[in-house]
């Protein structure tokens, strides 16, 4: 901590010098071993790690010493806790160490928790003293099961919560919404719940992770809810899988994804959206501005359910599409040889796309006919479209297409229509990858 200030004053500590303020901000932000240490540097500094609160991040620890340099640091520092993040630590069904760290983050205040279970064994439970840590406003559990019985606590300042392969209930679920008042934000993969409710005064943005055990997911009473994305944990191979994804109460929603027809049942309120089902007040959430669709556009299905999920938003502005590469693993998935012009010239207009949508993104387009029977739809009866952003799923195929996007029924629309055509996308996904543990460490 010596610095050397010059010539005539070699070796000068001028860090001591500074405020205890700004001395606790620069040990925050030390990994925890050299933050442990600062409190042998001199008597100025003694009192200082004890006064900052903690931040432990286990992978700056010794993989060797790591259980026991937690449990020293959880005994020895007196809080507050502002972040701990165990991400490499290994629990067996009879750990005491988890019971007692628990309890001392509880103590000591705890602000943010990353818990993550690195045996991966989802039946290792939480113990009951985990849910009295009133005060944390950031959670991220992965790999846990839920205790049987009631949960005790509560979670008055809880803001974030993320949660990946934990096993729990519905009725856990629900608690957990509604132990939590001020909850803004939720990433949570729950694979074994059939049924996912969704009910919360606070929530604004919900990203949900759904398995071929999902049945149905119910927006039930979210009124402060902005975003909802779902997403595929995994989808098992040669089958077919549907989510019901009911819409009751969500009055301020503008953001929602990724909807796939070939997936996803929509009902809104009471009412089952169907394969030529029109709008009408009871069918439509109007307050979605974004919104985005996989589509497989050679099943004739999924492109007519398309037009009806379109019909339900009618205040749309930006739209993303992203096209469905045929699975041959799904057999009903296979797409037919059918192209689908006669359908796109004799469909009615579609309120959003006549008079909202000013901007179009086109994921992983392939080029061939279906997809520019779809383009052409979106150039007779996109009023307001002012850009269309196309990208293609094959860099060589980019040539192909501008000579088709060249025809006499793009030409006069081009002059119109922002139209760029980018090169071929790598990996790219419109919802995020199949793991919401990968996420977690940007979570708090």
């Amino acid at each position: 901590m010596a610095v050397g200030a010059g010539r005539d004053h070699p070796g000068e500590d001028r860090l001591s010098d500074l405020d205890d303020d700004l001395l606790r901000e620069i040990i925050s932000r030390l990994p925890i071993t050299d933050a442990a240490r600062t409190t042998t540097l001199a008597s100025r500094w003694r009192h200082l790690w004890h006064s900052t609160p903690l931040v432990l991040d286990d992978t700056d620890l010794p993989e060797t010493t790591r259980a026991a340099a937690v449990d020293c640091i959880l005994s020895g520092h007196p809080g507050p806790f502002h972040a701990v993040r165990l991400y490499n630590c290994s629990f067996g069904p009879q750990d005491q160490e988890l019971g007692e760290w628990l309890r001392l983050l509880a103590a000591k205040g705890t602000r943010q928790l990353f818990l993550f279970n690195q045996d991966g064994q989802p039946s290792l439970r939480l113990p009951a003293d985990f849910f009295r840590c009133s005060s944390l406003q950031s959670l991220a559990l992965c790999s846990w099961t839920f205790p049987d019985e009631h949960l005790p606590g509560i979670f008055p300042n809880l803001r974030k919560l993320a949660m990946s392969r934990v096993s729990m209930t519905d009725l856990h679920f629900d608690h957990l919404l509604a132990a939590s008042p001020v909850l803004e934000a939720a990433v949570v993969d729950l694979p074994l719940l059939e049924r996912i409710y969704l009910r919360s005064q606070s929530v604004r943005c919900v990203l949900l992770g759904i398995s071929v055990m999902t049945l149905e997911v119910a927006v039930v009473d979210v009124p402060q809810l902005q975003r909802l994305f779902l997403f595929w944990l995994h989808r098992a191979a040669g089958g077919l899988y549907h989510v019901r994804l009911r819409i009751a109460c969500a009055p301020n929603l503008r953001v929602l994804g990724c909807l796939d027809p070939g997936v996803h049942k929509l009902q809104i309120g009471d009412n089952n959206i169907e394969p030529n089902t029109m709008a009408s007040p009871s069918t439509v959430v109007p307050g979605v501005k974004i919104l985005a669709l996989k589509v497989n556009f050679g099943i004739f299905r999924q492109v007519n359910m398309l037009v009806s999920f379109l019909r339900c938003f009618p205040h749309v502005d930006t739209l993303h599409i992203e096209s469905v590469l045929y699975d041959p693993s799904v057999a009903a998935a296979e797409p037919t040889t059918e192209h689908h012009a006669n359908f796109w010239q004799k469909i009615s207009p579609v309120e959003c796309l006549r008079s909202c949508v000013k901007k179009m993104v086109f994921h992983r387009f392939q080029g061939d006919q279906n997809k520019f029977e779809f383009l052409k739809f979106m150039a007779r009866d996109a009023g307001e479209l002012q850009s269309l952003l196309v990208l293609p799923h094959e860099a060589d195929k980019v040539n192909e297409m501008i000579d088709k996007i060249g025809c006499p029924r793009f030409r006069a629309w081009a002059f119109r229509v922002l139209l760029v055509l980018l090169g071929a996308e790598k990996d790219w996904r419109i919802c995020v990858g199949n793991s919401v543990a990968a996420s977690l460490a940007n979570f708090g």
